[in-house]
């Protein structure tokens, strides 16, 4: 009787948050005639100007930076978490060095544990450590608010709205096991909406969840959390009260692939990519008029754009001088595999604000340094081994 009420519940949530949707509203993109035929992006036709800020190298050692894991900007500042140091430091938007604002440790306004993803909220004054499962909430200055854990494991998560935090789910969870999927929820762990209905009929349900096959971004402009897993072709917006289709890429993935994406107890998903014909989307962003894919398969990666009104796509093919490995050594946001639409030079980054940003090491920089068909600005000639990363600013039309 209590297997009885419990699949019933389950029934229930997933009926509640999967409504049927108008397809008229969302745009449906070709993404496989975009791959028969690559060109290249409309990046530059968005872009209104550019601002390239070094970070500041002082003879404070705390101002070196060995990368960046993630990052946060308001209009003032600049919020580095470093690759390999637990600490949030503190740069103003001409890269200034400030200090290190938040210091790793178990004392007094300090933190510890892996950190999912980081937020700045101008508006409200606020900086947003996200772990694994529990928030850290501290003041643009760095002073700590308040801090709260939560009963689900995440790999990725934003606040969308007074009292609502957008999720992704830990990989390799079943969802019969108590996994989410996606969802929304108050800051008190309570279910506002959830989605957990990305089963294949090619994967057992005692089987399925959400593998590495998975890709988020936090879309300032909506306030929304864009959400796109490889299990279907459809792109999820999060916002503080729903989950609907925001986008459907026609991908055309073979069975092996989305097996790939759901199977989490094959872990040779960790290594494998795919046959050189399946895609996987592994970033987001988008723009008041385009959203932006970065699709990966065993063969390197391509770009694509959607446009949201009319379903344009277009699709171009990514220079990619190394291995992946060999790449994230040099950096972990990859922000030069990316289109080369924009003056030559390869962007990739996230949107903050009116700003696409980027962020550009000086080992990645290197790698790229003599491929003849990308444009070094001048701006980054004079980035050397030692140098401290460098942020560019894109300004965006229409913001």
């Amino acid at each position: 009787m209590n297997k009885l009420s419990l699949s019933w519940v389950f029934f229930l949530l997933i009926a509640c948050s999967s409504p049927k949707s108008d397809t008229s509203t969302y745009p449906v993109a070709d993404v496989r005639a975009g791959i028969s035929n690559p060109g290249t992006l409309k990046l530059s036709d968005e872009i209104e100007e550019v601002m390239y800020v070094p970070l500041e190298v002082t003879s404070d050692d705390a101002s070196l930076i060995d990368g960046v894991a993630n990052y946060a900007v308001t209009s003032q500042y600049i919020y580095v978490l470093p690759v390999k140091e637990q600490r949030i430091v503190l740069f103003d938007r001409q890269g200034h060095f400030i200090k290190t604002l938040i210091p790793f440790g178990q004392g007094p306004g300090e933190f510890s544990g892996y950190v999912a993803s980081m937020q700045a909220d101008e508006k409200n004054n606020r900086l947003y450590l996200f772990s694994t499962d529990r928030v850290e909430v501290y003041t643009l200055d760095g002073e700590p608010v308040w801090h709260f854990a939560h009963d689900y494991q995440v790999v990725y998560q934003y606040s969308v709205g007074k009292d609502r935090l957008a999720a992704v789910s830990m990989p390799y969870v079943p969802f019969q096991e108590g996994s989410f999927g996606i969802g929304v929820f108050t800051e008190n762990g309570d279910t506002v909406v959830m989605k957990n209905d990305f089963y294949s009929p090619l994967v057992p349900h005692d089987k399925s969840g959400l593998t590495i096959r998975i890709a988020a971004a936090y879309s300032e402009q909506l306030k929304s959390v864009l959400f796109k897993t490889g299990s279907n072709d459809t792109l999820y917006r999060m916002s503080d009260n729903q989950i609907q289709p925001a986008c459907v890429l026609s991908l055309q993935n073979s069975d092996k692939e989305i097996i790939s994406s759901v199977d989490v107890t094959d872990f040779n998903s960790l290594r494998d990519f795919g046959d050189d014909k399946d895609y996987f989307v592994s970033d987001i962003f988008e723009t008041p008029a385009r959203y932006y894919f970065r699709l990966r398969n065993n063969q390197g990666h391509l770009v694509a754009s959607v446009d949201k009104k009319t379903g344009e796509t277009l699709v171009e093919k990514c220079e990619q001088p190394v291995s992946l490995v060999e790449l994230s050594a040099a950096t972990l946001l990859h922000g030069m595999l990316g289109t080369r639409s924009y003056q030559g030079f390869p962007v990739w980054g996230s949107t903050a604000g009116n700003d696409l940003v980027q962020v550009v090491t000086a080992g990645e920089l290197d790698f790229y340094k003599n491929l003849h068909s990308v444009s070094i600005p001048d701006q980054l000639k004079s980035m050397e081994e030692d140098s401290n990363p460098v942020f560019i600013f894109y300004k965006l039309k229409g913001v």
